[in-house]
């Protein structure tokens, strides 16, 4: 009788401490990290830009953005950073830099800090999920600006990626995607990581999933970028990657560029996570213009 009485009162403590130790880790992986500060903007390149407001989709967050406009433009390419960065700070300060590039290519450039990000509400972020509104918010902001369906196009890094195709999957305005070092499938990015980066064992992450639904209202191993590219209508689909990318497994970048019916995949060698246009710029933007000036048409 005692070890059944022991048994009624440890399983409450341990189901306590489980799925404590759970929303602890949820709540964690939503918190947006410090970034190294950069000083570069649109005006660094001698280009004209204005500081604009962006407001989400559904939820009405007010985003912070940059508006690079060309008055000979009739498309505009919408500039998405990573996790912990934002439209000055990504790419090691590069992201200006880069929109200068796509300015000169013959677009208008508009650069988004997602939700918890840059100067943009919010304190966290969803790996993707909420963050299409932001992206589409953006696509509200050009079409106000005269920008017609199909001649706006979204640049995504890793995070801004998966936010990228979640918008275009939900908005054919959307007419081409560039995924710049994204993945295809969060619980298959988690799981090979997860020891590492949580510290905590593997029968810990189905109570994270489970405290994630709790508190958000979505299920993490729903967020699978590759098959939303594929139930999409078609459209241009660019994917670049690093075969030495640390964070994302270049295998990601070869299921993105595979589920997507008019995809094309680029890999790039020797570079870090999210810093293809940093470490490899000529390749990068050779590979961009032949794009925009061929696929997306």
């Amino acid at each position: 009788m005692d070890s059944f009485l022991w048994i009624f009162i440890l399983l409450p403590v341990i189901a306590v401490l489980y799925f404590g130790v759970g929303l602890l880790a949820a709540v964690t992986m939503t918190r947006v990290g410090d970034h190294p500060q950069y000083a570069e903007t649109p005006g660094t390149y001698g280009l004209m830009y204005r500081t604009v407001q962006v407001v989400s989709r559904v939820d009405q967050f007010k985003l912070a953005a940059w508006y690079i406009p060309r008055q000979d433009a009739d498309r505009a390419l919408i500039l998405v950073h990573g996790r912990d960065a934002s439209k000055q700070n990504a790419i090691s300060g590069r992201l200006p830099a880069l929109a200068a590039e796509l300015h000169g290519m013959g677009l208008a450039v508009l650069m988004l800090d997602l939700r918890g990000h840059g100067e943009s509400e919010g304190q966290r972020y969803t790996w993707g999920v909420f963050e299409r509104r932001d992206v589409l918010g953006a696509v509200d902001f050009l079409s106000r600006e005269g920008f017609a369906s199909g001649r706006m196009a979204v640049l995504g890094i890793s995070l801004g990626g998966t936010a990228a195709v979640g918008a275009a999957f939900e908005d054919e305005a959307i007419g081409a995607l560039v995924l710049d070092s994204t993945f295809a499938d969060l619980q298959d990015l988690v799981k090979p990581n997860w020891r590492r980066e949580s510290g905590l064992p593997m029968f810990m992450l189905p109570s994270v999933f489970m405290m994630w639904q709790a508190l958000y209202r979505f299920d993490l191993r729903r967020v699978k970028p590759a098959r939303e590219l594929a139930e999409m209508a078609p459209r241009p689909v660019l994917v670049l990657h690093s075969r030495s990318d640390e964070a994302v497994p270049v295998l990601h970048g070869r299921q993105l560029a595979e589920a997507a019916p008019m995809g094309e995949l680029v890999v790039f060698e020797g570079c870090d996570h999210a810093e293809l246009f940093r470490d490899a710029p000529e390749i990068y933007l050779d590979v961009l213009r032949k794009f925009i000036d061929v696929k997306w048409v």
